[in-house]
């Protein structure tokens, strides 16, 4: 490659590199017609780290259905078909493609979509680089080594990045196998460098001395964060009308439009010098000499946009196989009840051979169900951490349970169907469009909402749009954005003169809540209180009167919010965080505030497709199903004490300049 820049930590340039040989050496070649079996492609994924799946979803996966190979290879470079043209395809990361055979020969090599599984662009040639390359010490390269004459090194801060590499490589496990700054210097020694400092180093003559000053002076700098920006901007706007050239760099035509909006509001029209262009910059800066000031918008305002590549989500179809169970998980036959899923196993009979799914039940008595009949078997899903009984063959238990559930589904429909009735007859609170207030309050959330989310809040305020009363669950798991939401429910209902109640099962999340809330209202007339154990009883009595007053916005507290001396002057909505972990009796109660108020119930509990689809004719329902970019799966590692393992964790963590949180059973 030709004008490339690369950026990179010293930690990386530490890591040694395969040799471009070896990266060719040990590559798979998949050439169209070329020969070559289905199960030597496999064996070599095998013995290069590949995972086999059903179907693939990440680097580094591999899954094969009789004559079809689908890769998901981390990096690739091959030639590919554009209009019928053949075109040379630079190396990339990540990419799905498809491997189709006609007996031992390659009949079509292709892109995949991940989102339906379709193969889609045609490939002549493609090599798979394996993730091992390398691995052998003779194969490995320093990376400065490979990197042409005509190349420039800049430094940042040389003397801090010996000192980084060198405490790195102090607490690197395998640091025998890393080079040492020495080596890294050394081989930068025959290129041309740029050293960057903020003090200068060396004789006069060797250095150039930039006026860059930081713009600091211009980020938020008032107590109201909103506030904060608008002086911050009118000031800009005031340095511009000096002279100044100015330069706000947006990430979007609607964050250009806005600013626009606040500057046509200080001074009517936007000032010849100062500019908006459509672009990125991590950090502002201001140059003397020229009477320019650069600044980003995430500065000024506070707001980070993504800038990673974000998975997608994946609209998979209904699972009608088992695919998905392992042995040892808990199923569900229709007529036998709750089992152990053993396996399925082959078994001879008349006209050949059939499988059957293997199911052990109470006293360990086994049942074989023909795979024909799979549609008699469901995965079991339970609220209870603790593992189900086992059904016993032949006993009426497991008859009477199910006409015991029938019951209470039709008691629970019957329900349903009272308070709708009560809800369509009685109607609800209808609000208008969204105010200026209400775009600046959701302009104000720091990060980048996921599709799910603006799809979600969409919903939500079509319902209370309505005349009828919301009556909305929002599912997602912990951390993907839903308190976010019911917070811009809440600033819409308080905007237009109603109360808000947030009900949430314990102590510890009401302070999480109170404490979430009250920064994110703290630049809007929003009076937010908290009722728990925590308040004394002084303290309890007056929260109780200003909200019967109405002086209290949003309230958010534990049952005790259901007690009856709790009243609300005029409370519009109503935000319950996981219902299902309140008992009978409050259970009770919301069912006598569900009649008048909108409510928005939040729940990281995962719904089963089935009960999804049962649900959508009864009850609203927003899923929240994109993941933080970049979250990767916690792991739980259970051992004997260890210190060296804990030393390594421990370094590791603090190698990456992440935390630690370190809980032990007892202090002494």
């Amino acid at each position: 490659h030709r004008n490339l820049i690369i950026a990179a930590p010293v930690q990386a340039l530490c890591q040694p590199i395969p040799q471009p040989a070896a990266l060719r050496d040990s590559s798979l070649r998949l050439r169209l017609s070329e020969t070559v079996s289905p199960e030597a492609i496999v064996e070599w994924l095998v013995e290069n780290n590949f995972e086999r799946v059903d179907a693939v979803d990440l680097p580094g996966q591999f899954a094969r259905r009789g004559g079809i190979v689908d890769i998901y290879a981390p990096l690739t470079s091959g030639k590919v078909l554009v209009n019928s043209d053949e075109v040379d395809q630079s190396t990339q990361d990540a990419q799905a493609i498809r491997v189709e055979f006609f007996g031992d020969a390659i009949e079509s090599i292709r892109q995949i979509n991940l989102d339906t599984q379709r193969s889609t662009q045609e490939i002549r040639a493609l090599d798979v680089v394996a993730a091992a390359s390398g691995a052998v010490v003779e194969q490995r390269e320093l990376f400065a080594n490979i990197l042409p004459a005509e190349t420039i090194i800049i430094f940042e801060e040389p003397s801090d990045v010996e000192e980084v590499a060198n405490v790195y490589l102090a607490r690197a496990e395998n640091a025998a196998r890393l080079y040492a700054w020495a080596d890294i210097y050394n081989a930068a020694a025959r290129f041309a460098q740029l050293h960057i400092c903020r003090f200068a180093a060396g004789a006069p003559e060797e250095f150039l001395k930039l006026e860059v000053q930081s713009i600091q002076q211009f980020e938020r700098k008032a107590t109201s964060l909103w506030a904060g920006h608008k002086a911050a901007l009118e000031e800009l706007v005031g340095r511009s009308k000096e002279g100044n050239a100015v330069f706000l760099y947006c990430e979007s035509p609607a964050e250009v439009q806005r600013v626009k909006e606040i500057i046509k509001e200080i001074d009517r029209q936007v000032p010849r010098r100062f500019e908006l262009p459509l672009g990125y910059v991590h950090q502002g800066f201001v140059l003397r000499s020229l009477n320019t000031i650069i600044v980003s918008h995430h500065e000024l305002f506070g707001q980070y946009a993504v800038r990673r590549r974000q998975r997608p989500v994946r609209a998979t179809a209904p699972v009608d196989t088992l695919a998905d169970l392992q042995p040892g998980d808990y199923v569900v036959h229709a007529s036998y009840g709750i089992g152990k899923f053993l396996g399925v196993e082959t078994i001879d009979e008349k006209g050949g051979k059939a499988e059957y799914l293997t199911l052990e039940y109470a006293d360990a008595v086994k049942i074989q169900v023909s795979v024909h009949n799979i549609a008699l078997v469901q995965k079991y899903i339970g609220t209870s951490p603790k593992r189900p009984k086992l059904s016993k063959v032949g006993s009426k238990r497991w008859q009477k349970q199910k006409e015991k559930v029938a019951q209470s589904v039709r008691d629970l429909a019957a329900e349903l169907l009272q308070v709708q009735a009560q809800r369509q007859a009685v109607g609800g609170i209808t609000y208008g469009d969204d105010s200026a207030w209400q775009m600046e309050f959701e302009e104000s959330f720091p990060y980048q909402e996921t599709p799910d989310q603006i799809g979600a809040i969409r919903e939500i305020k079509a319902d209370m749009r309505e005349s009828v009363a919301m009556d909305r669950l929002l599912c997602g798991d912990v951390g993907y954005g839903k308190t976010e939401l019911a917070m811009r429910a809440a600033f819409k209902a308080v905007e237009n003169g109603k109360q808000v109640a947030v009900l949430v099962p314990t102590t510890v999340l009401s302070v999480q809540h109170a404490r979430t809330f009250a920064e994110r209202f703290a630049d809007f007339p929003v009076a937010v209180e908290v009722l728990n154990r925590f308040k004394t009883g002084r303290q309890a009595k007056d929260i109780v009167a200003r909200t019967r007053q109405g002086k209290v916005d949003v309230l958010i507290g534990t049952h005790r919010l259901l007690s009856g001396d709790v009243a609300f002057k005029d409370l519009g909505l109503l935000i319950i965080d996981e219902e299902q972990r309140f008992g009978v009796e409050h259970k009770e109660r919301l069912k006598r505030m569900r009649v008048n108020v909108d409510i928005l119930t939040m729940t990281a509990t995962p719904i089963p497709r089935t009960l999804h689809m049962a649900l959508l004719g009864l009850r609203d329902i927003s899923s929240l199903t994109t993941p933080p970019l970049d979250r990767r799966s916690i792991v739980t590692q259970v051992t004997a004490y260890h210190p060296e393992l804990i030393r390594k964790a421990i370094y590791r963590e603090l190698n990456r300049q992440g935390q630690v949180f370190f809980l032990h059973n007892r202090v002494q």
